[in-house]
This record gives C-alpha cells, sequence and structure tokens, in this order.
C-alpha cells in the first residue's frame, strides 16, 4: 500500500506505481487531507507522556478507583 500526503501547485501530478501492482487492478483516491487530524494524534500523545505513571507516588489503588469509576457509570439512569 502507497499513501503520499501532498500540496500540489497545479492540476496534474505524476506518480510512480511499484512493479508489484503492475498489471493489477489499483485504486486511486483523491482527497482533502485533514490537518486536524494530525493535532489530535499530537495530543493524545502529550497526554499519554503527561499521565503515564500518574498514580505511582500516590495511595490511591488504581484497580479500586477504576473499579469505582465503572460502577458510577453502571449505575446511572439512562
Amino acid at each position: 500500500m502507497l499513501r503520499k500526503i501532498i500540496k500540489p501547485f497545479k492540476k496534474d501530478f505524476t506518480i510512480h506505481i511499484p512493479d508489484e501492482y503492475i498489471n493489477k487492478r489499483i485504486e486511486i483516491l483523491v482527497l482533502p487531507f485533514e490537518e486536524a487530524e494530525e493535532s489530535k494524534s499530537e495530543i493524545s500523545k502529550n497526554i499519554i507522556e503527561e499521565t503515564a505513571g500518574l498514580f505511582a507516588h500516590s495511595k490511591i489503588d488504581p484497580l479500586k478507583w477504576q473499579k469505582e469509576i465503572r460502577s458510577e457509570w453502571d449505575h446511572r439512569n439512562c
């Protein structure tokens, strides 16, 4: 599979098709690229980095805390 993100400056664009795709049916898509998706993954990385080991130095039992949080959702009124 190939994926290439470009910013075209003209209407024509030439692509190189790898040998393994020659004489096979292939699909070529042209879609707008949403840069917000890229920033979402950066946000996710930051959240993981900032919260990793959050309970390491606390007296909270993470398993007990997790069960309590889940039980709140299990008993909610829908």
